[in-house]
């Protein structure tokens, strides 16, 4: 499990969806910068940690080939509106189709990442038990 910032990652990433997808991976795995000159030196030095958070970032990172940066991003932004304090209390990984500014259906490349049921957003890569990839 990790908590992140979605407004700063927004923020710093300038609305890019491959910038935002580096800024994740980056925070999951712990990545530090091989050199001055790779890509995620720029954002190492900052502190992304925040309320929002995502229970299986490996298991969406390790199957993101499937899907485009945009698709990922989106998922990584409508999965921070989800309350932790639900999911502590409740166990809910789900965010109702109200509390999102968008229609998944309508906005995403591949709508099984994220589908809509009874007006539910499901997070394929949130609710299903899956052992944890190490990388």
């Amino acid at each position: 499990m990790i908590f992140y910032n979605r407004a700063k990652i927004f923020k710093v990433a300038e609305g890019k969806p491959s910038n935002i997808v580096r800024i994740f991976k980056m925070l999951t795995y712990d990545e530090v910068p091989k050199s001055r000159w790779d890509p995620i030196f720029k954002y190492s030095s900052l502190d992304f940690n925040g309320t929002s958070f995502m229970l299986h970032p490996d298991v969406l990172l390790y199957n993101s080939y499937k899907y485009s940066n945009y698709d990922v991003a989106a998922y990584i932004t409508l999965a921070s509106l989800r309350s932790y304090a639900d999911y502590l209390v409740n166990g809910t990984l789900t965010l109702s189709l109200e509390a999102s500014p968008i229609d998944p259906r309508g906005y995403l490349e591949n709508a099984e990442l994220i589908p809509v049921k009874d007006g539910v957003l499901h997070f394929l890569y949130e609710e299903t038990p899956h052992i944890s990839i190490q990388h």
